[in-house]
């Protein structure tokens, strides 16, 4: 195939994701335990709210501080966000490998993370052509809005596309749109993969 855009997921596959490190930082940060944030945050429903967009950064701030009594900042608190995303080096490089074709992420997260990855995480923003949010594009995959959404900011077909995830659901539904994706296992499994898929 001849792609013109590969779309990458964050969390487990751009950058390995550590809940448990944003909630005892979290935890700490507001003298209370890391079950007590992971109540209050994501079996309230909050995450699942604000990947949705529903709420501004200034916003889940303010949440935050009610709810649970943080003390600091809006940047403190994405500071302590973004501890819960350790950028994978080798997945990177992969990132780099495909060039001239354009690339995104696309994932599902907040307006706090959106707003904090240029400056907080700059080695993973600067890689990409477009950050498309969940948050910004109002659902979460694997519903299709998400992809078809996708593939039209970046000015391309379905079959002009890639998508690399780490949770087959994902995956089955963008193929079901018509779109290359990739059941990420880990960077070296990756590397075949878009080696096999991309013209040489």
């Amino acid at each position: 195939m001849h792609p013109k855009v590969i779309f990458f997921d964050l969390g487990g596959v751009v950058c390995r994701f550590h809940r448990e490190r944003r909630l005892a930082a979290l935890g700490e940060a507001c003298g209370v335990t890391p079950e007590q944030v992971e109540s209050e945050l994501y079996a309230s429903g909050l995450i699942s709210r604000w990947d949705l967009g529903l709420d501004s950064s200034s916003e889940i701030h303010r949440t935050i501080q009610k709810e649970l009594g943080f003390p600091g900042n809006i940047r403190a608190l994405q500071e302590i966000w973004c501890r819960a995303f350790d950028p994978d080096p080798e997945v990177l490089m992969l990132v780099d490998s495909v060039r001239p074709l354009r690339t995104a992420l696309l994932t599902d997260n907040d307006p706090l993370l959106l707003d904090a990855l240029p400056d907080l995480l700059p080695q993973v923003a600067s890689r990409f052509d477009a950050l498309l949010f969940s948050c910004r594009l109002g659902s979460t995959k694997p519903e299709p809005t998400v992809f078809t959404q996708a593939v039209d900011i970046m000015s391309a077909a379905p079959g002009e596309a890639v998508f690399i995830d780490d949770r087959a659901d994902n995956v089955a539904a963008a193929r079901e749109l018509g779109i290359a994706a990739i059941h990420f296992r880990d960077a070296s499994a990756l590397g075949a993969d878009l080696a096999a898929l991309l013209p040489r």
